[in-house]
């Protein structure tokens, strides 16, 4: 949605005079290009959605006030600052994660944006949607803590069995992931990861899950990226309900977040409540899908759902292959189709 380009051409005779006045925004040598030319295209070029380029955007902008307006206040700089670290971590930090960023042709402030919005519409969800006790008890019994693990990567099978070697003979696992591992991004935790279900490559996460607490593999994984040598640093371990009732809660929140349905209609209620007025009448569309309520009301676009829940890096494209990732290293390549897919 942020890419949009539009064909720039010399206004018409019919359009001259409204023209002439307004600001250039772009020249060739064949003519100008006004804003109101770029205003009228943009209110006429018919996206996929079936909605305008200037629907979408219009669209785009008052969502973002609407939440602003109504959650503005229960997020904080401080908020963005921690999901911003935990979005970079993967990549060795904020500076390595700019970079790589910049390389897409974003910026931190676009993720700040956009990491912004996502955080106002979890604060919405929380606070319209009613969390059952069953809902918990539920989740509770299906809960399992994240495991940590550490892992060599190195590209020679070899020399995967020379540091399985070394391990046995005592070296320290930390000193060898900094002598030999590819990836780079773990080598301050001395090789460290959370072992989330999913998260990970098959031949990893279930070698990993083989390994009592301290050992570490006696023969080297084989994956797509190389050879691993996979350590299981500490077992997660439950508590008890109330214990683990805040992460079972978050984590409720988090599965509404991914629904559709739901986000639609805690959105469509916000924008009911915002009295919303449109005075272009080329531009009334643009809240149409909200303001009715559910379920009469149209499938929010989906380039806006994704748009305002961008998750993975925010719709950062992860590179399996680079050695400046970390976790892309093990990953599963699911996780990097769909970055790829909120990019387009």
């Amino acid at each position: 949605m942020k890419k949009m380009l539009f064909g720039a051409v010399a206004c018409s005779g019919l359009l001259l005079a409204g023209c002439a006045s307004s600001p250039e925004v772009a020249s060739t040598v064949a003519g100008r290009v006004r804003e109101d030319e770029l205003y009228e295209r943009m209110k006429n070029e018919v996206t996929q959605s079936g909605m305008t380029f200037g629907e979408q955007m219009l669209q785009q902008i008052l969502l973002e006030d609407i939440l602003d307006h109504a959650y503005g206040d229960e997020v904080s700089d401080e908020d963005i600052d921690a999901e911003l670290e935990r979005e970079a971590e993967p990549y060795g930090g904020i500076e390595e994660f700019e970079e790589m960023i910049a390389m897409q042709g974003m910026s931190l402030d676009d993720v700040r944006n956009s990491v912004r919005t996502s955080l106002q519409v979890r604060a919405a969800i929380k606070d319209h949607v009613e969390i059952t006790e069953e809902e918990i008890e539920e989740a509770y019994e299906n809960y399992a803590i994240d495991s940590t693990v550490a892992h060599i990567l190195v590209e020679d099978l070899g020399l995967a069995e020379e540091i399985i070697d070394e391990l046995n003979d005592g070296a320290d696992f930390g000193e060898l992931v900094a002598e030999h591992t590819m990836d780079t991004g773990t080598i301050e935790s001395d090789g460290e990861l959370v072992l989330e279900p999913g998260r990970f490559v098959p031949e990893f996460e279930e070698a990993a899950m083989e390994l009592e607490e301290g050992e570490f593999t006696q023969e080297p994984v084989e994956s797509q990226f190389g050879y691993h040598i996979i350590k299981l640093v500490e077992e997660g371990e439950k508590g008890t309900l109330e214990e683990e009732r805040e992460t079972i809660e978050a984590m409720l929140i988090d599965s509404y977040m991914q629904d559709q349905a739901v986000v639609q209609e805690v959105i469509g209620e916000l924008v009911r409540d915002a009295n919303v007025q449109i005075s272009d009448e080329d531009l009334t569309g643009a809240m149409q899908q909200f303001m009715e309520p559910a379920p009469e009301q149209q499938e929010m676009d989906q380039d806006m759902l994704d748009e305002l829940l961008e998750e993975d890096g925010n719709g950062v494209e992860e590179d399996p292959e680079s050695d400046e990732d970390t976790d892309t290293d093990v990953d599963t390549d699911d996780d990097s189709e769909e970055a790829e897919e909120d990019n387009e």
